[in-house]
């Protein structure tokens, strides 16, 4: 209501999911006869003016929808409402090749930062990292208070520089400058490239050390110079002389123990 004679301090707060939370409600017109808040936590009776406290020892609603209201002496009542914006840090921030290993040059793969729980979404901010290098930067348009999964998806043609280079991901949430001093931001660990030239060899092993002994199993997209070779416990698949058409590669390793019960 326009003219409602009623002050918050503070009228816009930027708060941490689960920390605690005051506003004061004040107001120094004469003709208020009563005050108070209305809320679905923290809210208070009907008291005296000039100052009535909402607060909350450990914020744990995404939308808190407190209103301070004032009824003056004629009997009419007015509200205002505070501007609430809870966040929260994700849980982790991770880098991922997207199947892809190993990588060979002059080829395109796709890495994804993966950002797990996250609030608010459209506040977010994922900054992709070749090196010290920003590479790409990504905001979310999504507009939601719950905590959600955000993706971002950096496409890379390999080049023979990139071999053992880090790659990570940074997600950083902008809440304006009623939020915190400094920026809250999680950072993935390094995902570092392995790059395969063509014409190199790959080796890629595959052990268990179980009893009874586990069967061994390398499941992978069969090629003229692929060829696994069994030692003991440990089974090994050999690439010679790798070329592009072993690019992108579907190699996964399983093993099956089998339980016998004593007749």
């Amino acid at each position: 209501m326009a003219g409602c004679p009623l002050t918050l301090t503070p009228s816009e707060i930027v708060v941490k999911f689960g920390d605690p939370i005051l506003i004061n409600c004040s107001t120094s017109a004469t003709d208020v006869e009563g005050m108070g808040w209305e809320a679905p936590f923290g809210g208070t009776g009907f008291e005296h003016p000039p100052v009535v406290t909402w607060r909350v020892e450990k914020l744990e609603e995404w939308t808190p929808s407190p209103s301070c209201y004032a009824t003056l002496v004629d009997g009419s009542q007015c509200t205002v409402s505070p501007l609430i914006t809870v966040y929260k840090t994700p849980d982790f921030v991770s880098v991922s090749d997207m199947g892809h290993v190993p990588m060979v040059e002059g080829r395109e793969y796709d890495l994804k930062c993966a950002v797990i729980s996250v609030a608010p979404v459209q506040n977010l901010t994922v900054t992709w990292y070749r090196g010290n290098e920003t590479v790409l930067t990504e905001t979310f348009n999504e507009s939601t208070a719950i905590p959600v999964n955000a993706s971002s998806t950096l496409k890379i043609s390999t080049q023979r520089d990139y071999n053992g280079l880090t790659f990570r991901c940074e997600a950083e949430l902008h809440l304006g400058p009623k939020g915190p001093k400094f920026l809250p931001n999680t950072s993935s660990p390094p995902y570092t490239s392995s790059e395969v030239l063509q014409g190199e060899n790959v080796t890629l092993s595959c052990s268990a050390d179980s009893n009874p002994p586990s069967n061994i199993r390398w499941i992978y997209t069969a090629a003229v110079n692929s060829n696994v070779t069994t030692e003991g416990q440990q089974k090994t698949i050999t690439i010679t002389g790798i070329t592009s058409a072993n690019a992108g590669m579907i190699t996964f390793c399983r093993t099956v123990m089998e339980m016998y019960k004593e007749k």
